[in-house]
């Protein structure tokens, strides 16, 4: 699945074998641990990165103070600043991290196919199950993003000017006439207005059924070379 992945995140016990999961799965313990410091940031950091995902994804950006998100993540006021600047700070460089995940399976799935239907269904299967799986990071990413802030606004459109670039690349490797200018933007922008309705509703674990009828929408863009190689 998708998620929130800072990159100190791959940090292990030291003279410890240990199976590969994140560092914030289990709090640290109090006192001396013989942790190095590295690890102790990195948990710190992680822990208050789920911890804003759960809080927004529950409540509302607006809702999510420092204090809360501290709270959450069980760490100090003191600790969340040591990580980050701020709130803006911390979901803006969270989402990032979410929509380049997010962008990255979606990408790998609409590569495998042979025909553009088959990459656009498989691309449309990695977007509606990913979200659908990950309700409440769906809900920051699709929802929340938009009343974060101009930083994560601006970094939302970024992110979203990708996903159209994935549009035109499948519509160009299969030979199909180029796409009007803005087509993919606004394809990409459909898609998300769909999306973010049933999130913002609380309808996440429907996402799936929409399969069916945004790949018939999607589809056809590419014309008649598509449809003839579905």
């Amino acid at each position: 699945m998708w998620g929130v992945r800072d990159e100190a995140s791959a940090v292990g016990r030291p003279g410890r074998k240990r199976r590969p999961t994140a560092p914030h799965e289990v709090q640290l313990p109090s006192g001396r641990h013989g942790l190095t410091r590295r690890y102790v940031v990195a948990n710190q950091r992680q822990r208050i990165v789920d911890a804003l995902v759960r809080v927004v994804g529950t409540y509302s950006y607006q809702a999510a103070s420092v204090e809360r998100v501290a709270a959450h993540a069980g760490v100090s006021r003191r600790t969340f600043y040591e990580q980050f600047e701020g709130k803006e700070d911390a979901f803006v460089r969270a989402y990032d991290s979410a929509a380049a995940q997010l962008l990255m399976r979606v990408r790998t799935a609409a590569t495998a196919g042979a025909s553009a239907s088959e990459q656009v269904h498989d691309g449309l299967v990695a977007l509606l199950d990913g979200l659908a799986g990950e309700p409440q990071l769906a809900h920051m990413c699709i929802v929340a993003v938009l009343s974060a802030g101009p930083v994560a606004i601006d970094r939302r459109d970024v992110h979203m000017r990708s996903f159209a670039s994935l549009v035109d690349d499948v519509a160009r490797r299969h030979g199909g006439p180029p796409l009007p200018p803005l087509t993919a933007e606004g394809v990409v922008g459909a898609i998300y207005d769909i999306v973010y309705k049933r999130i913002a509703a609380g309808q996440a674990s429907e996402l799936p059924a929409l399969l069916p009828q945004l790949h018939s929408f999607c589809v056809r863009l590419f014309g008649p070379t598509a449809e003839r190689r579905r």
